[in-house]
């Protein structure tokens, strides 16, 4: 028996769970402020400012970004992008700004070695990314606890979680990219376009202009 196919959303998302582009930014500035961008850096202040960077930047779920090993994110090889492990094991490639993939590498370089626990060789890079300052990789409860007093210390905390990062992410990727819907599903590793398309409906796109554009377009193909 064919399996019945639903007309519903599979899910709902309202702007209360995501930060608008304005929003985005204003954490950023105050992350970097704290972290590489401080007068004196700090290398707590610069780890919380990685994972704000690399959430905001990924949409990783918190799950994906705790199971990171450091041979995950392909530093020192030019290429920006996390190897993710997501549901079932699957895993996908997910692209990320330089800047993410060169902040990583700081971290691995200048901040990862003081918190190795003392039975971990330094350049086992198949060994958890991140660790907190108890010598320890980083879970799930503990990464929820961070973001949230990040967000909280900047402003954001009555609408604290990591969802809110991934949402972000989710949103911004579909507004900035001229809503390339299989590029957002596939960097959050949706199953179907229908749960990636439901951040087309807080997008506003000028759909006469999109419509003079595709005959420009067919003209332009036709008089070549």
């Amino acid at each position: 028996m064919s399996k019945k196919i639903s007309n519903r959303m599979p899910w709902t998302l309202d702007a209360q769970m995501f930060l608008r582009l304005d929003e985005a930014n204003r954490l950023l500035k105050a992350v970097r402020a704290e972290g590489t961008e401080s007068e004196i850096p700090d290398p707590t202040r610069i780890v919380d400012q990685l994972i704000i960077e690399c959430l905001i930047f990924s949409g990783l779920q918190s799950s994906e970004f705790c199971r990171l090993n450091v041979v995950d994110t392909f530093i020192g090889t030019g290429r920006s992008s996390l190897l993710v492990v997501g549901k079932r094991g699957r895993r996908r490639e997910v692209f990320v700004p330089e800047r993410v993939s060169e902040l990583i590498q700081l971290y691995v370089e200048k901040i990862r070695p003081r918190y190795l626990p003392v039975d971990w060789a330094s350049d086992d890079v198949r060994k958890a990314l991140l660790l907190n300052e108890r010598h320890r990789p980083l879970t799930r409860p503990t990464l929820y606890r961070r973001v949230l007093n990040i967000l909280d210390r900047h402003g954001f905390g009555d609408r604290g979680s990591i969802q809110l990062l991934r949402h972000t992410y989710g949103y911004l990727a579909y507004l900035l990219t001229g809503s390339n819907l299989l590029f957002v599903q596939r960097q959050l590793g949706h199953a179907h376009p229908m749960v990636t398309a439901v951040y087309a409906q807080f997008v506003e796109e000028d759909y006469a202009a999109i419509a003079d554009g595709l005959v420009a377009g067919i003209d332009a193909r036709i008089n070549r």
